[in-house]
């Protein structure tokens, strides 16, 4: 059996086929069987196979009883016939079951030719002697009885068998009668037909059954996958919809921590300026109070100015990008331009033979921000550190560092960046508490420096931060001067 296996209906057997098929051929012998027996039954009393039969089971009878007395009885009583007789060679009934007989010839001359020659004959006729039976005559000479002498096996001698014709005719089935063994044959054909037609009509409704279960399973299969694929591609579209509506909301606590920044950093210095002009106008004041507030105005105003170019540069690189026109400049040069005015001076700006292939000016940006981001948040001593390994250990980095590289490291004394702020500290407008500024000083160092296809990392403790920037280098030469 072959089971389904989605539904675990079985396939159809073919042991089915085979028990139809059983059925048929058992039919068929039982149908041949019924004819069989209704032909011998309507067979005509002429014919002699119905007399070599019974006088062969007589005979048989005979030879397996050593007493012939015996044995004839045991024959006539098994074959219901009216008289059986051992005849020797010569013709003379040695032994019969109507004891007159015994020693007598065998009366009619063709049946005593026939057991003298030791072969089959058989007549109706009239008998010359009284048949006994059971020790009465059952027949007087002169009845019509069917005679027959059947050679037996027992040393050529011959067996005489007496049948009563009347008894004879009514043992045979009147032409156009059915036997009851024939009627319950032939019953017994039919069913096994019914059976077998029952047993095709059931697998064929077994076989549509698998196919319909075939046809139904492999559409709900379809009709799965249809629904596993629109489950994915509304989990995707969920996904989607939840990623912008976190981009929604990100943007949405952006804009408002810019409307909180531009607020206050914006508020503060122009109100000074407000301020101050307004003392200017209104009050009296010497010259040198008056140089002081005008100083201070200038501040507050560049300061203005410098907050209002950052929001525009970060717009115009948002919208733009960031290009540079990249060349190759010796370490030495690079850590000399970056490193003046910045104690301590650096390790190694003897290495003349490296190359760093980056915008100089770029890079000098972001390390005076870096420095001036520094100062702002309290630091009192700020040193620049060129190197051409790094210089922190465990570190928060973004951007892609590359296999080879120099390393510039700005270093400060400050009061250090809380260690849950750190991955938020190169995001734009994300500030470290209350502290001043826009937020948007180390988003632009990152821009630039990713621009220059390097990273800039990291490191923060209570004693003091490090932010390590980490510039490609394009090639190595040889003391020489020749390029390796």
């Amino acid at each position: 059996m072959v089971s389904h296996e989605s539904t675990g209906i079985r396939r159809p057997s073919s042991w089915w086929l085979f028990l139809a098929a059983l059925a048929t051929v058992l039919a068929a012998v039982a149908a041949f069987v019924a004819l069989h027996l209704q032909r011998e039954a309507t067979r005509p009393i002429g014919e002699g196979i119905f007399f070599v039969a019974e006088a062969a089971t007589a005979d048989g009878i005979v030879n397996d009883t050593q007493d012939p007395d015996s044995g004839v009885r045991m024959a006539r009583n098994t074959l219901g016939v009216e008289a059986v007789s051992l005849v020797d060679p010569a013709g003379v009934i040695i032994s019969s079951t109507s004891t007159p007989l015994v020693g007598q010839l065998v009366g009619n001359e063709m049946l005593h030719t026939a057991a003298v020659e030791h072969r089959f004959s058989a007549l109706a006729g009239p008998i010359p002697e009284d048949l006994w039976l059971d020790g009465v005559i059952a027949w007087p000479a002169g009845s019509v009885l069917y005679q027959v002498v059947s050679p037996s096996e027992l040393e050529a001698h011959s067996l005489l068998l007496h049948y009563d014709v009347a008894s004879l005719l009514g043992r045979r089935t009147p032409p156009g009668t059915l036997r009851p063994a024939t009627v319950e044959l032939l019953v017994v054909a039919a069913a096994l037909v019914v059976v077998a037609a029952g047993i095709l009509v059931a697998r064929a409704r077994a076989a549509r059954r698998y196919r319909e279960v075939v046809v139904e399973s492999e559409l709900l299969r379809k009709h799965s996958q249809e629904l596993e694929l629109a489950n994915a591609e509304l989990q995707a579209a969920r996904a989607a919809a939840e990623e912008a509506l976190a981009l929604a909301e990100e943007k949405i606590r952006i804009r408002s921590e810019f409307v909180l920044m531009i607020n206050h950093e914006l508020r503060t210095p122009l109100t000074s300026v407000v301020t101050g002009a307004d003392l200017l106008r209104t009050t009296e004041m010497t010259d040198s109070e008056r140089g002081s507030l005008i100083d201070s105005i200038a501040h507050d105003g560049n300061r203005l100015l410098e907050i209002v170019d950052q929001i525009l540069a970060v717009a115009r690189i948002e919208n733009r990008g960031i290009s540079y026109e990249l060349s190759e400049i010796p370490m030495e040069e690079l850590c000399s331009a970056l490193c003046t005015g910045h104690a301590p001076p650096p390790g190694d700006c003897g290495r003349d033979d490296v190359l760093v292939n980056t915008d100089l000016k770029a890079v000098e940006s972001v390390v005076a921000a870096l420095v001036d981001n520094a100062r702002t948040h309290g630091a009192t001593e700020v040193s620049v550190v060129c190197s051409s390994a790094p210089t922190v250990g465990t570190f928060f980095e973004v951007g892609d560092r590359p296999s080879e590289a120099v390393y510039l490291s700005v270093i400060d004394n400050g009061p250090g960046i809380d260690s849950e702020f750190l991955p938020r500290a190169f995001e734009k407008f994300e500030k470290s508490g209350f502290s001043s500024g826009t937020g948007l000083g180390l988003y632009m160092a990152r821009m630039v420096v990713e621009s220059l296809t390097g990273s800039i990392a990291v490191e923060s403790s209570p004693a003091g931060s490090t932010f390590q920037i980490a510039l490609p280098v394009s090639a190595v030469r040889a003391r020489t001067g020749s390029p390796t």
